[in-house]
């Protein structure tokens, strides 16, 4: 009886172990925005070069928002383990662009202090944001042409990756202050 009871704890050591063993790895808790980055490009306000408008991190993601009015006053940003909020909050009257054409592009680069591997638009996101996002592989780069402050780096390494949120072409500025509007991104 003695045997019995060793082999089937055995037995059941063992099955705990194979299936601790199969389950998949879960992901590092993201609890840091290391760097957020922006680009924006023009046809004619910057040549159609990329210049850095702003840079800020790292910031610990709190119930706080974690980037308020980021990218020179046109966003808060907020952020939580999952997902990152831009709300706009320009006044539009102090923007040379608020309707986006085929040259103008707003770059958003947020690295964290773990990988993200897949991200998305909410379907909250306001509908007058032409945007796309995609993943930034760890120690992926980006550099611009020069930027609007004196003093801001140029170029800049995502150690861990991140996301790339690019706001382009049909995006109207207007619309989306008159709706009180935002973009919601969902990652993981």
């Amino acid at each position: 009886m003695t045997h019995s009871k060793t082999t089937l704890a055995a037995a059941f050591l063992t099955s705990a172990a194979l299936s601790f063993a199969a389950m998949p790895a879960i992901a590092d808790t993201i609890s840091t925005v290391t760097q957020a980055v922006n680009f924006f490009e023009n046809g004619q306000a910057t040549g159609g070069n990329p210049m850095t408008v702003d840079a800020k991190g790292p910031v610990e993601i709190s119930d706080a928002v974690e980037l308020p009015g980021f990218a020179f006053a046109v966003y808060d940003v907020d952020v939580t383990g999952d997902s990152l909020t831009m709300t706009l909050i320009a006044q539009l009257e102090k923007l040379q662009i608020t309707l986006y054409d085929d040259t103008t592009f707003d770059r958003y680069y947020f690295a964290f202090d773990a990988e993200v591997t897949s991200a998305e638009l909410s379907d909250t996101t306001d509908e007058n944001f032409s945007a796309t996002v995609e993943i930034i592989e760890p120690g992926a780069t980006a550099t611009s042409m020069g930027a609007f402050v004196e003093g801001l780096p140029t170029d800049y390494t995502f150690e861990n990756g991140g996301i790339l949120v690019t706001v382009g072409e049909g995006t109207d500025l207007t619309k989306i202050s008159e709706n009180g509007g935002s973009l919601t991104i969902n990652f993981q």
